[in-house]
């Protein structure tokens, strides 16, 4: 009977032979990357879905290396259910000077896996957008135009330096914010060059915090 290595080597004997990514391979199935990702890497701890190696089968139906479904060792339900949709907000949050902000907003819907979220946060996935950060003053934690992932169940700031999406004054940023004794808030740049600015009562509004750095999609 088949077993979790066996797909592994399936999976990395199709990215040899289709000359793909296992990003690729995913978005041709419309899985998570990590879905298929994790086999690649062979950290995978069970097997692929039945729902998932139908599709692999549908999108590349001459790969000879298929190991077929076998009863009562794959999921009836896939790999699929653990994909979440995760929309992308269509607003870019400055790191320097600010964009301008105006939310709420909507975006196109990415699938991520619940089970890579939650290495992350346990939010649910109506709490976490994604969004592009713009500007060099998070450099090296945050580059220009990476993606990062925002958790707006978390909008208080219970510890210090930690990295948050925020609306100041009609500009969206990602800073660390850092509050002090006089109840301000200290907004810090990971870019030594670029000097902190502070925030006094009324000016800031947290979004959420910054979860994960996606980089590029």
């Amino acid at each position: 009977m088949g077993t979790v290595e066996d797909d592994i080597q399936m999976i990395r004997d199709l990215i040899e032979w289709s000359g793909e990514t296992a990003a690729a391979i995913a978005r041709n199935i419309g899985s998570a990357n990590t879905t298929i990702n994790r086999f690649k890497k062979g950290t995978a701890e069970t097997r692929l879905g039945r729902q998932t190696l139908t599709k692999l089968k549908e999108a590349y139906p001459k790969f000879p290396g298929f190991v077929d479904a076998d009863s009562g060792e794959r999921p009836n339900d896939g790999e699929d259910s653990d994909d979440v949709d995760i929309q992308q907000w269509n607003v870019a949050y400055g790191m320097g000077g600010g964009t301008y902000l105006d939310i709420p907003v909507t975006g196109e819907m990415h699938k991520f896996s619940r089970s890579w979220l939650r290495q992350f946060t346990n939010a649910p996935p109506e709490k976490i957008f994604l969004a592009t950060g713009t500007g060099d003053s998070m450099t090296p934690t945050i580059l220009d135009s990476d993606i990062v992932l925002i958790d707006t169940s978390e909008n208080q700031i219970r510890v210090g330096d930690k990295i948050w999406a925020v609306a100041y004054g009609e500009t969206g940023l990602i800073k660390r914010l850092r509050r002090m004794a006089d109840g301000s808030v200290k907004m810090l740049s990971d870019n030594p060059v670029v000097d902190p600015e502070t925030a006094y009562d009324g000016e800031l509004t947290v979004v959420g915090r910054v979860v994960a750095v996606v980089r590029k999609m």
